[in-house]
Parts: structure tokens; C-alpha cells; sequence
């Protein structure tokens, strides 16, 4: 086992036109002995208010679904493409702002943060397509954080990184709100009508973006503003947002910046998200407040992409992959006409006894997600 702090890794394979790498998500392994190594897993569950994991829970989901990026909500994130060498997730929280995980933005084989001309954001990144980017203009982070002093609490709770980019590239793409878990929520949550999700460019995948559909949810980190959960992350995920998606809308309730791994950092048994509430404008964190100011911004009502932007506003083809996953179209038939498409949601909807919708929508893509175990 090994319990793993940030650092860079150098990628194989270049991805096209943009600088790229892998930053890890969770993290370098120490050289303690295997009985340190697992009390440092004790400790980290000792630390959830929620102590009851089943056996079932001990062990990531190692299945991810492929979405179509350039299609709301998936066009929010893309690949903060670090220095020519490595890579980070991002989430468009505004026009112009991109928020991630700090660690990602700092080289720890040169110990120094990375300028900003040095950071470009690609949004909406699928295989070959990166046609929505832009560089970034400058950065905001919170002076408690201590790049080489990752394993702690109080560290991981300021492993935040606000990007403004050089041009309002969130009327193309645009951007999630913020969201904070509210008791009523978690009551959804777990009564299945909401769910938490996450996606990024995971190493296994740096060139497309994934999605674990059902993060589990263990609990809450003692003294801490962070929320523990149960989703397959890889390195390359780092700054990625845990999603929510509730009652027909989709916003961000954290950001992946810790996990802890037993296979060398390859998945994550827990994740370590830094909660949303800690941006927040009443009850945000003194750190987060100095760095950024007013933070009313970044909790107003999420925007779908503008008007004649590359990226769609409706998840047709994200609607018809969960279909094929699900096994109501075939690979072929994914990529068929609207008529084979609303077909085949006919059958989804009559197999649970509801009428289908007219048209795709994002209802009919939360049913089809809240579907997916």
C-alpha cells in the first residue's frame, strides 16, 4: 500500500498541438514499511464521519464511460495543460475562470510555481478536437498551501487553484455553478433520485473524457472541509470537479486534489475532494476570501454554451452513448438518424413504466444516469 503526495509524470505520447503530461492525482509513494503504510490508511478512514464501508466499497470501480466532450455539461472541463509536460482536469466556474487543484500548477522538479504563461486550458478535449482554448492570464491560490507538505488535512483543504484564462472562453463552452451538500440532498442522494459523479482525463485515457457515473459516498473528513467518496480516479484527474447531479441540473460540490492508492498510484481506494462550501460567499474559508475577494460569482446559475459555439447545448450523442452502454442501441445505431435514437428511449422509458420525452433534454440524460450502477 502507499499513501501518495503530488508530483509530475512525464507522459509517452504527446497530445496534439497542446503542451501535455500527467500530473498525479494521487501521488508519489513513500519507502515506509507496509505496517506504516497501512496505518496511514487507517488514519485516513478513521477520519470519515461515516464509518460504515462495506466490502463492496473497499475497492474502486475500475469503469469509466466514454462521453462526448464538446457536449454540455462535459464541455465544461478540459485539460490544464501544464509547461509542456503534464496535465491536470479543470472546470469552467465562470467566462474566464477555471478552478482546479493548486499542487497542479506547481513543479516539483524545479520547485517553483509555474508562470501563467506557461498554463493553457483546452475545453471540451476529444481525441483529435481542441478547438475551444485559450492560455491563461493569471492565477489565484491560497497562501496556506505547501506544495511539499501535501500529507495533512489542513493541506489538502487549501489544494486550490483559481485560473482566469485570456479570453472568455466560457460563452462557448459554458460553465457550472457551485453547489454545497445540503442534508436534503444527501437525503436524495441516497434514496437514488440524485446522484455524484465525476470525469476528467485520467491516465489511462489523457486523450478522451471519462465519466464514473456513481461515485459512493462514505462521508465527510473530520475537521476538515472535505468530502471523502468512492470514484475511479487516476492520475491526470487531479482538479477535477465532483459533480452532482440533481434535480435535472448539474453543479460542482468538489474538487478531487487526494486519494489514496494500494496498487502504486494506478486507482484510488478513497478520494479526497476539497469541498465547494469553502468558496462559499457567507461561510467560505479566510484563506479563499484573501486570495480571490468576492466569491458571489462562482454560485450564480450555471450557463449553457452560446449561441453558435462548437459545443452543444444538448448531450444527444452522450444520450445515445449511455444507450448503447445500456444495451438499448448498437455501436452502429448510436450513430444513426433521431428516429433510431428516440426508438430505442421509447424502450427505456416503457421498461420503467414512464412516458418518453419528445426530445432529448438533460432530465433524459440525469434518468439515464441515475439508470447506471
Amino acid at each position: 500500500m502507499s499513501w501518495q503526495l503530488p508530483f509530475n509524470v512525464p507522459r509517452e505520447k504527446p497530445a496534439p498541438a497542446f503542451p501535455s503530461g500527467t500530473f498525479a492525482f494521487v501521488h508519489r509513494p513513500t519507502n515506509a514499511p507496509v505496517s506504516t503504510k497501512l496505518l496511514l490508511l487507517l488514519w485516513f478512514v478513521s477520519l470519515l464521519l461515516c464509518t460504515t464501508i462495506s466490502p463492496g466499497q473497499a475497492a474502486g470501480k475500475e469503469q469509466r464511460i466514454l462521453v462526448n466532450a464538446m457536449e454540455y455539461p462535459w464541455s465544461t472541463l478540459g485539460r490544464v495543460n501544464a509547461a509542456g509536460r503534464a496535465h491536470c482536469t479543470g472546470v469552467m466556474v465562470s467566462e474566464r475562470h477555471v478552478l482546479t487543484a493548486a499542487h497542479c500548477i506547481y513543479d516539483v522538479r524545479t520547485g517553483r510555481w509555474l508562470a501563467p504563461q506557461e498554463l493553457h486550458f483546452v475545453a471540451g478535449y476529444q481525441f483529435s478536437t481542441y478547438e475551444i482554448h485559450a492560455p491563461v492570464k493569471s492565477y489565484r491560490k491560497s497562501a496556506n498551501y505547501r506544495p511539499l507538505n501535501e500529507a495533512s488535512a489542513r493541506n489538502t483543504e487549501t489544494d486550490w487553484a483559481l485560473l482566469e484564462l485570456a479570453s472568455p472562453l466560457g460563452k462557448q463552452t459554458g460553465w457550472l455553478a457551485l453547489e454545497t451538500l445540503s442534508n436534503s440532498i444527501l437525503q436524495r442522494i441516497k434514496q437514488g433520485q440524485s446522484v455524484l459523479l465525476s470525469s476528467g482525463y485520467r491516465a489511462g485515457a489523457p486523450h478522451a473524457q471519462t465519466v464514473d457515473f456513481n461515485c459512493q459516498f462514505p462521508g465527510r473528513i473530520k475537521n476538515s472541509d472535505g468530502i471523502a467518496h468512492r470514484c475511479f480516479l487516476q492520475n491526470g484527474d487531479s482538479g477535477s470537479p465532483l459533480l452532482l447531479y440533481d434535480q435535472g441540473e448539474f453543479s460542482i460540490v468538489g474538487i478531487n486534489v487526494v486519494g489514496f492508492s494500494s496498487d502504486n498510484g494506478r486507482s484510488n481506494e478513497y478520494v479526497g475532494a476539497l469541498t465547494s462550501s469553502r468558496f462559499h460567499p457567507e461561510r467560505g474559508s479566510k484563506d479563499v476570501k484573501q486570495a480571490i475577494g468576492k466569491l458571489a460569482f462562482l454560485w450564480d446559475k450555471g450557463a449553457l454554451p452560446g449561441n453558435g459555439s462548437k459545443a452543444g447545448k444538448m448531450p444527444g450523442k452522450t444520450i445515445a452513448l449511455l444507450l448503447e452502454h445500456l444495451g438499448y442501441l448498437s455501436k452502429a445505431e448510436a450513430a444513426s438518424d433521431p428516429a433510431v435514437l428516440q426508438a430505442a428511449l421509447q424502450k427505456f422509458y416503457k421498461k420503467r413504466d414512464k412516458p418518453a420525452p419528445a426530445q432529448t433534454n438533460y432530465q433524459v440524460l440525469g434518468d439515464l444516469i441515475l439508470t447506471l450502477k
